[in-house]
């Protein structure tokens, strides 16, 4: 972790899985993650982290891009202005409650914001409904209309 706590940016490559507990250790140390696939990033995380607003606290550099295509990450990620980085380290900050789990007895600030476990209990819930409501019309089986923070097509 102290590593991420001196780091504007934590690259996030792929590995066994799509998932990566250093994306949530990264973002609890204020460090923008650096995704490699959409897999990783946008599919995983769409009960925890804002899918629309990736942009405003992420990188992605698409892996071909790096590996056949000769684009140096460190490059990419100096190219982007230091006003920005400090906007989207901001945003970060603001998503850690979102990827943490809080211990009884936290501040009356954190009780207020749903934590991890609250997040992953609501977007289970709305799988829920959608699949009750698809027991009496199974064409909304189909449909994430209720389920914004969800992967589409699922």
């Amino acid at each position: 972790m102290r590593p991420m706590l001196r780091s504007d940016f934590c690259l996030q490559p792929p590995g066994d899985t799509p998932t990566r507990r250093s994306t949530f250790d990264g973002i609890l140390a204020g460090c923008i993650p650096v995704f490699f696939e959409d897999i990783s990033a946008r599919a995983q995380y769409g009960w925890h982290l804002p899918r629309r607003e990736y942009e405003e606290f992420s990188v992605s550099i698409p892996k071909e891009d790096v590996v056949y295509n000769g684009v140096k990450i460190v490059q990419v990620l100096e190219a982007i202005p230091r006003a920005r980085v400090r906007r989207m380290r901001e945003r970060v900050l603001e998503l850690a409650p979102r990827v943490m789990y809080r211990r009884h007895g936290s501040s009356d600030g954190l009780r207020q914001r749903k934590d991890a476990f609250d997040l992953a209990i609501d977007g289970v819930l709305r799988k829920i409904r959608r699949r009750v409501k698809a027991i009496s019309e199974p064409e909304l089986l189909y449909e994430e209309e209720d389920d914004e923070e969800e992967e589409e097509g699922v």
